[in-house]
């Protein structure tokens, strides 16, 4: 199985009126960090990924969490920027090793200050 038929409930979809999917993003352990974020090619650049980050991080201040986290492969230069114009600060660079890929990647970890709702 793989991990969006495990973890639909930790899972935020985007869909069009005609249930095509537009993108989804996830908190896989339901902390302060958002571990998937992804938005269709032909989806990119009309807000779904805002949208997507949006409540991701609105679910996170609502648990508690005074920030959000997230990282990215660090050549994904349309994320890097996307990230930067939506108030995420980098935090961290390095190297990382990839389970899925079988090979280190270099990543960079952003972080986000979000007033907590309560």
């Amino acid at each position: 199985m793989n991990f969006c038929e495990t973890q639909a409930d930790k899972l935020v979809v985007a869909k069009d009126l005609r249930g095509n999917l537009l993108g989804w993003g996830a908190r896989e352990h339901g902390d302060h960090n958002i571990s998937d974020l992804w938005v269709a090619p032909h989806a990119q650049g009309k807000g779904v990924g805002a949208v997507l980050l949006g409540v991701l991080e609105a679910a996170i201040a609502s648990s508690g969490f005074a920030f959000s986290e997230l990282e990215t492969y660090a050549g994904n230069v349309g994320a890097v920027r996307f990230y930067e114009r939506w108030g995420y600060q980098p935090v961290w660079r390095g190297s990382k090793y990839s389970a899925s890929l079988k090979y280190e990647l270099d990543k960079i970890r952003f972080r986000k200050s979000l007033a907590v709702v309560e």
